[in-house]
């Protein structure tokens, strides 16, 4: 009934024919005076979610993860903090049915992203772009959840930029970065380090969130061939550690053959100070990730034009884990596509295109492969496909656009199994602008995702595993977005809806917990409800306060299958003052209370244990509600900024609040030391310093 009155409300706005159309082309320049307040910019009728580069340099965010955390619809989850393991869930769906793409190509998989999203040079982003939803993700391939497109700096003028970043924590980034513009070629070049310390909020010995350091550096030209050809090209490198558990810098560099056990800790309580050898709880993680793209963009004539896109990514990833398994892996990523745009009437344009994805898995381990004979999780995977668009442009602000991307994708497990499928994916917009501050949206999507499951993507699962997986993950989803949006005020409600079918998930393969797990497809369809409000105004011309509250709507089938606990109810609150060339940014994020027991495993999570199966004092199975907030205060002076913030200004983490990550897992036969009991912030307060110089 919903859709249906939607639908029928939006056929009924009104309509034009051909003679009486205006011509509306896609690309919208807005200038910075007629901007709308709304952080929203549509490209065409997408409803697209833009995080500009000024506001992530005044949040300090060192990282794609923390730069979007706050966004809304998205969450940036950890799926365990010893080795730093990360995922970014858009409308409540996990982390791997989000899709990454970089100036619109797809590099990012579900084995690359666990650690790859840390790696990224965040130096080298011009903007942050969130679709929420299938639909609004348009031709975008494997978007079930919705899809982050990182857009990267695009200089206009010459020009060079340093930067320091000192936080009282051991935080710090160095940065340089230069952008030369000539008449027709310019270049964007770059380099940064940067390193976060290690957080052990109760001073125990075992690290509630690891070290982490990053050097990255990205080069990309743009070439105008001439008036109608222009060649863009990027390159970026990217090397990252992690090394979680221990306290003392400790790097693990081979397998341990004994795990920690209950007498490493006083009383066996993970809680209480660890005594045992560092190597049983350390965890070491070194991912180096290179990425070279080459894109053509060629005017035929003033109706057609043709873009071609060619682009690679190598994952290299070594890692050593406390559960006393190393895993070692390569993955690799070719992808190119070439489309066709035309105009075909005045109010009418069409894309046609198609495309191949192929990538590659191949992984070692000393301890699982040679010793255990576990079967290896290597794989080739192709996507082949075609896609179309058509978008119409009417008068009286209605606009529509279909799309259709039809697909042939082949997953070859080497040992394991394989998977053919053909999948057609078809997605629809409309959006009705009745003026120029109100307008509706209505997205319609079907999105898919072949399970590429390997054990990092199953993060944990060291005793390997089989794949029983018969269908592809899919998912229909429906968004509707109402906006009324002036230079001095926004607000806009939305309500995202998805379906969720054969979603994959482990199964224990014995009644003792022992052995492998058997991934299989969920034969249960799961529906997920977000409802959010965004709102923002300004007092005066030099102060703007937002305000966003999502609240999200899981089904209990679905939330037992979620590896981490999901976020329920959510408020985000910013103020941005600005006078007299000073800035002073305060961030606040409001995460509602949730029942943890709920979610995959957090019942089986003890802070006291025996050793003989004998646990005691379960872990919190009821998170509290919490807020968190950061501030910010900059002054520019000629070419120079100095800020002093603070992140996480009063201080809050679980493991403040009486409950740390560690804990002991009760699994079957045995019990194991993890570090993933996470539903709150596990780093503290912060209090750093930047001085940025541009000349």
């Amino acid at each position: 009934m919903f859709v249906a009155v939607l639908l029928a409300f939006f056929l009924n706005a009104p309509t034009a024919s051909a003679q009486e159309a205006v011509t509306i082309l896609p690309d919208v320049i807005v200038t910075p005076g007629e901007r709308p307040l709304g952080h929203q910019l549509g490209h065409t009728i997408e409803k697209v979610d833009i995080l500009k580069k000024d506001r992530i340099d005044k949040a300090g965010s060192s990282s794609l993860n923390e730069a979007v955390d706050r966004m809304s619809g998205v969450d940036s989850q950890d799926y365990c903090v010893n080795c730093g393991a990360k995922r970014i869930s858009i409308n409540g769906l996990r982390g791997d049915h989000t899709s990454v793409l970089v100036d619109g190509i797809p590099l990012y998989s579900a084995v690359s992203s666990v650690y790859g999203y840390d790696a990224i040079p965040m130096q080298s982003v011009g903007e942050i772009e969130v679709s929420r939803g299938t639909g609004a993700a348009l031709l975008n391939p494997e978007a079930i959840g919705g899809s982050i497109n990182i857009v990267t700096v695009d200089p206009k003028e010459t020009g060079s930029r340093v930067s320091i970043l000192m936080g009282d924590h051991g935080t710090k980034t160095y940065e340089l970065s230069h952008n030369h513009v000539f008449d027709k070629i310019k270049f964007a070049f770059g380099g940064e380090f940067g390193s976060q310390e290690h957080w052990d909020v109760d001073r125990n010995g075992f690290a509630e969130s690891p070290f982490k350091s990053r050097y990255s550096g990205y080069f990309k030209q743009i070439y105008n061939i001439n008036k109608k050809v222009r060649w863009t090209t990027r390159f970026s490198h990217a090397n990252l550690e992690v090394v979680g558990g221990n306290t003392n810098g400790f790097r693990l560099k081979s397998p341990v053959s004994i795990q920690a056990s209950d007498t490493d800790f006083v009383g066996g309580d993970v809680r209480k100070t660890y005594t045992g050898d560092y190597s049983k709880i350390s965890e070491f993680v070194q991912v180096k990730r290179t990425e070279a793209t080459s894109k053509f963009n060629t005017i035929l004539d003033d109706h057609n034009s043709i873009e071609w896109n060619l682009a690679g990514a190598i994952y290299d990833q070594e890692s050593f884990y406390m559960h006393g398994f190393d895993y070692h892996t390569s993955d690799k990523t070719i992808y190119t596509d070439v489309g066709w745009r035309t105009q075909l009437r005045e109010n009418q344009v069409a894309t046609l295109g198609t495309s191949y994805r192929h990538e590659t898995l191949r992984s070692e381990s000393r301890v699982m492969y040679e010793r255990n004979s576990v079967p290896k999780d290597d794989f080739n995977y192709a996507a082949y496909s075609l896609f179309a668009r058509h978008d119409w442009y009417f008068e009286g602000g209605l606009e529509l656009s279909t799309a259709l991307r039809l697909e042939r994708l082949e997953s070859r497990w080497l040992q394991l199994k394989e998977i053919d499928r053909s999948v057609a994916s078809p997605r629809l917009l409309l959006k009705w602008q009745h003026n120029d501050h109100l307008s509706q949206q209505l997205a319609y999507g079907q999105g898919y995702r072949m399970p590429l499951t390997s054990i990092e993507s199953a993060h944990g699962a060291y005793d390997g595993f089989v794949i029983d997986i018969t269908e592809l993950e899919k998912s229909h989803s429906l968004v509707y977005t109402l906006s009324y949006n002036t230079p001095d005020f926004y607000i806009t409600p939305s309500i995202h809806y998805t379906h969720l079918e054969n979603m994959s998930y482990p199964l224990e393969t014995d009644a003792a917990h022992s052995g492998p797990l058997k991934f299989v497809s969920d034969n249960h369809g799961h529906d997920i409800f977000v409802y959010d409000l965004l709102t923002g105004v300004k007092p005066v011309s030099s102060w703007l306060l937002e305000m966003g509250y999502e609240k999200y709507s899981y089904p209990n089938s679905y939330t037992r299958k979620l590896p981490t606990a999901a976020i329920e109810e959510r408020v985000v609150l910013r103020s941005e003052f600005e006078k007299s060339d000073f800035t002073f940014v305060l961030n606040g994020s409001w995460v509602g209370a949730r029942n943890l027991g709920r979610y995959y495993q957090y019942s089986a999570h003890y802070n006291v244990s025996d050793g003989l199966l004998g646990v005691s004092d379960p872990k919190r199975q009821q998170a509290e509600a919490f807020w968190q907030w950061d501030a910010s205060l900059s002054k520019k002076r000629g070419g120079a900024e100095f800020t002093l913030g603070v992140q996480n200004l009063f201080n809050y983490t679980q493991t403040g609040a009486g409950d740390s990550p560690a804990m002991w897992h009760l699994h079957g036969s045995h019990t194991h030391l993890d570090n993933r009991h996470v539903w709150g912030p596990n780093r503290g307060r912060e209090v750093y310093v930047k001085i940025a110089y541009g000349w």
